[in-house]
């Protein structure tokens, strides 16, 4: 899509696509308030046990939930639109660009705000060791989009068009997604009462407002430097930027595939003692982090100009970028392999401290660095702000798995 877009749209469409697109991730990330990932553990040591009923009641009770609180995203999103600066936001004079930019900032993410109920399917699906059927509604809704995106193209549909249909289209993929999940639980849609429901959110709080502010601060991380590259260098740098970080991107798409179905995994293994399993594997996806990240940077290093050339008809006009956006990767990618078996462990409390520091790392050196030395800056801050966790999550690991050896032994 991104190499298709970057012929069709101008500059700075194609640069403000590159922000709109990670609406989801940042939503998905920060909104849902880590009741996902706590739901998930929970359903996963449910399963270890065999209790299936009330992992059914547990998966309602956070849906009706996460419902309430897209309704009231809804009222915020819209109120926001009348106060925020966009023309500071999006640093271009073109009136059309900030109003579609507004308009479809505010839709998208009222949309994406249901999306995150639906989207609990995914939850359900790796909790009970199924991520096959994840993979098939992905697939799937991917597919489509890239198919409804050609169709629109060729009848010249616009910009505003072209990105509604994509925030309409992640939503209808999450609410199949979350049909087919009830379909092979064999659960009927299932009215939870208030008292039931507020009573298992409560209980998930504790776990959940910690992962929250890991999703929070990993997204600050994740997703705010393309709103810094933006107000600093405007939206035409966006694009050139978002391309090389795209490719990245896609090799740790390859790489969380692998994590996420090892994540209920690693929580099964500790339920029942068979620390010896975990720690291999976790050994394993370390290797594999380095693998993918490294062969990958060396790649885009060396003929990273020609494929991005191939793949949009735009050239790439700091190479830097390829060698720091790598750098950058394989921290992100390093640091993912252990938060996934410290999450299934439910050791979050370090990960958002050291999380929330790289969060102010990162906006403390990317607008100081970003102004001074330009996108290689804000690249710099980047790498900077995932060190510490580099360095502290896989001692935390293997300190952990040094106390469950002792605990299954006594």
């Amino acid at each position: 899509m991104a190499g298709i877009l970057a012929r069709y749209f101008t500059v700075e469409e194609f640069g403000l696509w590159s922000m709109l697109i990670s609406l989801n991730g940042i939503l998905l990330s920060g909104f849902d308030l880590g009741f996902g990932n706590a739901l998930r553990n929970r359903m996963a040591q449910l399963y270890a046990y065999g209790r299936d009923d009330e992992s059914k009641v547990c998966f309602f009770s956070i849906f009706y939930w996460f419902i309430c609180i897209a309704l009231l995203l809804l009222g915020l999103f819209f109120g926001l639109k009348l106060i925020i600066p966009w023309h500071i936001v999006f640093k271009t004079t073109d009136p059309v660009m900030v109003r579609n930019g507004a308009n479809l900032m505010v839709v998208g993410s009222s949309l994406l705000a249901f999306n995150i109920a639906f989207n609990l399917y995914t939850a359900g699906f790796f909790s009970y060791q199924q991520s096959h059927w994840n993979a098939g509604v992905s697939g799937a809704g991917k597919v489509l989009l890239l198919a409804l995106t050609v169709v629109l193209l060729l009848a010249l549909q616009s910009f505003f068009v072209i990105n509604l249909m994509a925030f309409v289209v992640t939503l209808l993929s999450s609410v199949t997604g979350f049909a087919l999940f009830l379909s092979v639980r064999k659960w009927k849609f299932t009215v939870i009462p208030a008292k039931i429901a507020l009573k298992i959110v409560k209980e998930l709080w504790v776990k959940s407002a910690q992962f929250a502010l890991l999703q929070v601060f990993s997204t600050i991380i994740l997703m705010a430097d393309l709103f810094v590259v933006s107000k600093i260098l405007g939206l035409e740098m966006v694009g050139e930027y978002f391309l090389v970080k795209r490719i990245y991107l896609v090799l740790a798409s390859f790489h969380f595939a692998v994590l996420l179905p090892v994540w209920s995994a690693y929580t099964e293994a500790i339920e029942s003692g068979d620390v010896g399993w975990a720690e291999r594997i976790l050994k394993k996806t370390a290797l594999y982090s380095i693998a993918v990240f490294g062969l990958g940077t060396a790649v885009m290093y060396m003929a990273g100009n020609f494929l991005v050339h191939a793949w949009t008809g735009r050239e790439v006009t700091d190479h830097s970028l390829f060698l720091l956006l790598g750098g950058w990767g394989l921290t992100y990618g390093w640091c993912n392999c252990f938060s996934v078996f410290l999450n299934a462990g439910g050791y979050v409390r370090n990960q958002v401290l050291l999380a929330g520091l790289g969060a102010f790392v990162f906006l403390t050196l990317s607008l100081a660095f970003g102004k001074t030395y330009g996108i290689s800056g804000i690249c710099v801050a980047l790498v900077l702000a995932c060190l510490p966790a580099a360095v502290c999550m896989p001692l935390e690991s293997y300190g952990v798995l040094r106390d469950l050896r002792i605990k299954s032994r006594g």
